[in-house]
């Protein structure tokens, strides 16, 4: 069963379920839609509300995977810290006190450029100084490659 049929099933519209959980509609639509994850506290929350098991609103949730174009982002491969980028900044976002569901998107962007231009040249010299087999790749195909003044670009060398 899907978050829409179980609220559905308890006679709730979006509107109804989204003020009992204190968040907007709109937040809520893209809860169900799969286009943002539930963190416990709303997954305890709705459960409650709908008269679930914690199970089995777990299960419906995932029923309807998170397939958000962002998240497929080549940007969910990054670490900062050793973490995912997405997860390392909600934790920034935590240890700052910001909320995010109180960040507008302008908000939002200027936060994570700001986080990442602090963090990004770290995460970089560690998984440089980290990973010898990243350093050898590199060696290789620089080795491959030969720049070209006359074209301004980087061809591939004949015996490679």
């Amino acid at each position: 069963m899907t978050l829409t049929e179980l609220r559905k099933e308890k006679q709730l519209r979006t509107t109804d379920l989204a003020a009992r959980l204190g968040i907007s509609q709109g937040y809520y639509s893209n809860l169900e839609r799969g286009k943002r994850p539930f963190n416990d506290l709303l997954l305890k929350k709705t459960a409650k509300i709908l008269g679930v098991r914690l199970s089995t609103l777990q299960e419906a949730v995932k029923s309807h995977p998170l397939d958000s174009y962002k998240l497929k982002s080549w940007m969910s491969g990054i670490k900062i810290n050793g973490l995912p980028l997405i997860k390392s900044f909600y934790y920034h976002l935590e240890n700052n006190g910001l909320d995010i569901r109180n960040l507008d998107d302008f908000k939002l962007k200027s936060e994570m450029r700001k986080f990442v231009e602090i963090n990004i040249g770290f995460s970089i010299l560690a998984e440089l100084s980290e990973n010898r087999n990243l350093l050898g790749h590199i060696r290789n195909t620089i080795n491959t490659y030969s720049f070209s003044p006359k074209t301004n670009m980087f061809n591939k060398t004949k015996n490679s």
